[in-house]
């Protein structure tokens, strides 16, 4: 299973599409799939990235934040905050936070996002939460990520959700990482994105790249 890590969001998320983007299989004519990408990052604080805030989508990031924290219409029509069930089945990662305080070395610390039971399954399935070498790991598993237009907005999320289990718990926030099962991007993107990799490519903005490496 390949692995894509970086310290920032943004250079983790440029990585992974230039690999889908040059190592994807088309798949039914619709999309590019990389199958079993595993990605990581240590800071997913969309201000304070520069690659971000040079690429990415602000309305997007915004519009994911309605997605998890929020039952507001957005975007993407539809929100996990209805569907997170922790180990007592809340909805709030409370029972997340007593557990690890409870059981710091517990391997129990799990979020599922369940389906509607009518076709629709959230994109992201599973959140993990482990505290090790005293700070915390949080890590999910989705099964398919859109690496284009939702990726980095989901790990600006992953990232602030993650960032409030580790501040209750007065630990440093060390990683988030994830296993995306159908690593994609839609065809109809494709001219889009050329240009942001041929910008991200250019000498300043590669150099730039680099220094977040």
């Amino acid at each position: 299973m390949q692995e894509i890590r970086y310290p920032s969001l943004g250079a983790t998320w440029l990585a992974a599409l230039r690999e889908v983007y040059r190592s994807g299989q088309t798949v039914s004519d619709e999309t590019r799939e990389v199958l079993r990408l595993c990605v990581a990052f240590e800071n997913g604080n969309f201000q304070a990235d520069p690659l971000l805030l040079r690429f990415a989508s602000r309305r997007h990031v915004e519009e994911m934040r309605k997605v998890f924290f929020s039952r507001e219409p957005n975007l993407f029509g539809h929100n996990y905050s209805d569907r997170l069930h922790g180990p007592q089945g809340r909805d709030d990662l409370s029972d997340v936070i007593e557990l690890l305080r409870r059981e710091p070395a517990t391997k129990r610390a799990v979020v599922t996002l369940v389906g509607s039971g009518y076709g629709r399954v959230p994109c992201i399935n599973v959140l993990h939460f482990l505290l090790r070498n005293d700070g915390l790991i949080t890590a999910y598993f989705a099964r398919g990520q859109d690496i284009f237009r939702k990726f980095y907005a989901d790990g600006v999320c992953l990232f602030e959700l993650a960032e409030r289990v580790a501040a209750d718990l007065h630990v440093p926030l060390r990683l988030v990482s994830g296993v995306i099962s159908s690593a994609h991007i839609y065809l109809e993107d494709l001219a889009e994105i050329r240009r942001v990799l041929a910008e991200a490519d250019r000498p300043g903005e590669a150099s730039l790249c680099r220094e977040l490496a």
